[in-house]
């Protein structure tokens, strides 16, 4: 299976499912009516008939992941007319990587968690060699602010072309948002699982990320940037009857991007979706999210680096 079609196909489905809102909702004097509201442990400032906390603070889960790391450059090419029959001096050559589906059991206690995954033999082209991986993250969802620290290293990428190359790429960065309304909107309930959103509310979201971004191609390319980039952006949950939510979140980012041993600076822009469907049953709860970050560092006119990192999880979890 084509990875980039199976992600492009689930971003509709995050999209279009805000539209059903209005028919599935409860009006807001029967929910009030038929809603028992547990005390929330947090922060007196928080509106408990929006956020609920589930009142356990273990938890186990168990996910599937797909993950991916992209790298685009933009170059120059000789000026002619190509089959289009529009003239255009640029071409892009893309590397994808090969990675195979990832199982992952993860505990958590509080806001801590801790997993382990071990790849499958599932979902990766056997026409090419698999990705050497090296791949963790570390997530911390408070009530205010939401980070994100992640490593991913890739070597081993095959061209749009179809040709294999030794492409190395490496993204170390953290990713940190503030988010405005949070007497009413939770993240940790769209996109953790640790509490339950009541009521549809959104939020403003305030922030931005630091990187660290390697690309190198044995004997061809090498480029090594250190990226800082304010972001702003926007999250909403939906919320349906009592059980069931839909959650999206996207922001957009422009900072500097630093190339080391050469000092020049270029700028930089970024672009973040995250969205995610998950249903409550009893103790355990069930969520399908997807993630993806991308950075565009114009170099020139002609010449353009883009890095973008994905990943798509299937998640469930049980609470004790």
């Amino acid at each position: 299976m084509n990875k980039k079609l199976f992600y492009l196909l689930l971003i509709p489905f995050f999209l279009i499912a805000p539209l059903f809102a209005q028919e599935e909702q409860e009006s807001e004097e029967e929910f009030e009516k038929n809603t028992y509201v547990a005390p929330y442990e947090g922060s007196k400032k928080e509106n408990t008939a929006y956020i609920e906390s589930f009142g356990n603070k273990f938890s186990m889960h168990l996910s599937a992941y797909m993950s991916d790391l992209s790298f685009i450059h933009t170059y120059d090419r000789p000026a002619g007319r190509f089959k289009s029959g529009r003239a255009n001096n640029n071409a892009d050559e893309g590397y994808i990587a090969n990675r195979p589906l990832e199982i992952g059991l993860g505990f958590s206690y509080g806001n801590l968690g801790l997993e382990l995954r071990q790849q499958t033999s599932l979902l990766y082209d056997s026409n090419y060699e698999k990705t050497e991986t090296l791949e963790w993250q570390l997530n911390y969802y408070s009530k205010s602010a939401a980070f994100e620290f992640q490593v991913k290293d890739y070597k081993g990428f095959h061209s749009d072309s179809g040709q294999e190359t030794d492409l190395h790429l490496r993204c170390t960065g953290i990713f940190g948002q503030y988010i405005w309304n949070n007497e009413e909107y939770s993240w940790r309930a769209a996109f953790g699982l640790y509490e339950r959103q009541l009521r549809s509310a959104g939020s403003f979201l305030l922030g931005g990320g630091a990187f660290h971004m390697i690309s190198h191609l044995p004997g061809s390319y090498k480029k090594n940037y250190i990226l800082a980039i304010p972001d702003i952006g926007y999250a909403h949950t939906w919320v349906f009857g009592r059980n069931l939510f839909f959650a999206l979140s996207p922001s957009v980012g422009f900072g500097m991007a630093h190339e080391l041993n050469k000092v020049n600076n270029y700028p930089a822009f970024s672009f973040s979706l995250s969205g995610a469907a998950g249903y409550h049953w009893q103790d355990i709860s069930f969520m399908l999210s997807y993630k993806t970050i991308g950075f565009s560092i114009p170099l020139s006119r002609s010449k353009t680096d883009s890095f973008i990192t994905t990943m798509l999880q299937c998640s469930v979890a049980k609470r004790f």
